[in-house]
């Protein structure tokens, strides 16, 4: 499969820019499947323990370019699962590295709108278990965590970008309006539902700690930390939509200070490579405790700022990824 994707791709960037234009207008079939066969083997090898994600994920960026998928999204059932696939990937990938999506800002998925990607089918809740507008709130955190990150690296002024913070932080809070602040009061809860809200609370996590740049002990971030935990520790293994569990889990996890809360994250875990087998979990776990020791060293030592350019350097440099 990878010498036949590579000999498509050599064949479209060998086309001049008529070809290309060509392309864009038949919507050929070959290259649909191109596209639809690079986002499977990045799914393949996403579950392997030393697969590189990045190059499928470029990849599939280019492809999306060529076919004009950031603005016009295929109508067949396969095209639109594809591009939605995609566009999950692309965001959690950016927030894993703590860079910007490969998508441009203009992205027609990157624009809420429920009734047209939740509401209907294939819906990109019921397959990612995010909605598309907290999505679209996701990809605006993570551009705006890589404006405040060059503004601090040239030690310039992010007093307008935390204005745009404070505007956006309202904007998630008006989208999450119908989530209680204690969620453990509420009834029987769909498990898409509690999956959904998890969703919710780690772009506000998020939103603390590389936006508002809140270090990891803030009592925002130990508040925040333990809602989402509170709210996974419902959802029980193998349910279904627990299987999109591990970006919010380990994004979370990372953020444990207590010896309670690091053992019921270790046992969370356990319980969910027991059942999921991709060998990425584990690497994520290892990432995990490895960050947990840099943020306890650094807290003895009393530089919490250098505890985070080490972790940034840590998920900059990785390979791993787990959706």
């Amino acid at each position: 499969m990878l010498r036949t994707i590579g000999q498509n791709l050599q064949l479209i960037e060998s086309g001049d820019t008529c070809e290309t234009r060509a392309i864009v207008t038949t919507n050929n079939p070959a290259h649909e499947a191109l596209f639809a066969a690079v986002i499977l083997q990045g799914v393949i090898v996403a579950q392997s323990a030393d697969g590189v994600l990045e190059p499928h994920v470029r990849c599939a960026a280019f492809l999306m370019e060529v076919l004009n998928h950031f603005r016009q999204v295929p109508h067949n059932i396969l095209g639109r699962m594809t591009v939605q696939r995609f566009a999950m990937v692309d965001v959690m990938l950016a927030i894993s590295r703590q860079r910007r999506p490969f998508s441009p800002k203009d992205f027609v998925l990157h624009l809420p709108d429920a009734e047209t990607w939740d509401h209907t089918e294939p819906s990109f809740h019921k397959m990612t278990g995010c909605p598309q507008p907290l999505m679209c709130l996701l990809v605006r955190i993570s551009h705006l965590a890589c404006d405040v990150d060059d503004r601090l690296e040239h030690c310039a002024s992010i007093s307008d970008l935390l204005s745009r913070a404070h505007t956006l932080e309202n904007d998630l809070r008006a989208w999450g309006e119908h989530y209680p602040a204690h969620s453990s009061e509420q009834g029987i809860r769909a498990p898409l539902d509690i999956l959904t809200e998890c969703f919710y609370w780690t772009a506000h996590l998020l939103l603390a700690r590389r936006v508002f740049q809140d270090h990891t002990r803030s009592p925002r971030v130990q508040h925040l930390t333990r809602t989402c935990f509170d709210l996974m520790g419902q959802l029980s293994t193998g349910v279904g939509p627990d299987s999109s569990l591990p970006q919010p889990f380990y994004l979370a996890a990372r953020e444990a200070i207590t010896l309670e809360d690091r053992a019921w994250v270790r046992q969370k875990h356990e319980s969910m490579t027991n059942y999921y087998r991709e060998q990425q979990r584990n690497l994520a776990m290892q990432l995990t405790q490895r960050i947990w020791e840099i943020e306890d060293q650094q807290f003895r030592n009393g530089t919490a700022v250098q505890s985070d350019k080490l972790i940034k350097k840590l998920d900059r440099d990785s390979c791993l990824f787990i959706f």
